[in-house]
């Protein structure tokens, strides 16, 4: 990873950092300590994946054992640090909804909210360590992601575990900015998705 590449992605990792504070700033005007310091912790946690990340990126030489090339590596992290991003977003905007309901979230949503993070930053962590895996788990995080929003906020929940967003979003009469967030979100994952494919396109050719 060349300078360049390494300052515009830390700059993402620190706006990741950012929107994370920001959401537990939006917990706090809502009186929620339990959303403050979950959300908090959160924005921590993944700032250090993310810089660790970055450390284990420029470690990582092409080897036979280890055959991602510094371009598929920079490329692929980018795009989990963007869908992390875009997911962020899409829960400050659930936090927007939920202060014009008067909805208080509890401690439960919060942690099972955690986990819609975990599968970009898996394989943050797997493409940084230069594993082929990644590539995969990239390309299945976007399809999920995206395709779990989207059925989620168009026809209700399969488990209720959600709060009031067991109910899609036409149930719950949301507003234009909800639904444009929600169609980035779905997009986005399709787009990390197509990118993942077509960096395995290029290892399977390579090889």
């Amino acid at each position: 990873m060349n300078l360049r590449a390494r300052v515009s992605y830390l700059t993402l990792v620190v706006l990741l950092f950012m929107i994370e504070i920001a959401a537990a700033g939006l917990m706090w005007l809502d009186h929620s300590i339990d959303g403050t310091i979950v959300h908090g912790l959160l924005g921590l946690v993944m700032f250090v994946i993310g810089v660790t990340a970055c450390t284990a990126a420029q470690q990582r030489p092409v080897t036979m054992f280890n055959p991602l090339k510094a371009g598929h590596i920079v490329t692929l992290m980018f795009v989990n640090v963007g869908m992390l991003m875009v997911i962020a977003i899409h829960d400050c905007d659930h936090m927007r909804q939920a202060m014009g309901w008067g909805y208080r979230f509890t401690l439960s949503l919060l942690l099972i909210n955690v986990i819609v993070y975990l599968p970009n930053l898996l394989s943050l962590y797997l493409i940084a360590h230069g594993r082929k895996v990644g590539i995969w788990a990239t390309l299945i995080s976007g399809l999920l992601i995206g395709g779990l929003f989207l059925k989620l906020h168009l026809l209700g929940a399969w488990l209720p575990v959600w709060g009031p967003w067991n109910q899609s979003f036409f149930v719950l009469r949301v507003d234009v900015i909800s639904w444009w967030i929600l169609v980035i979100t779905v997009l986005a994952g399709v787009l990390i998705a197509l990118i993942a494919a077509e960096v395995y396109g290029e290892t399977r050719a390579k090889i």
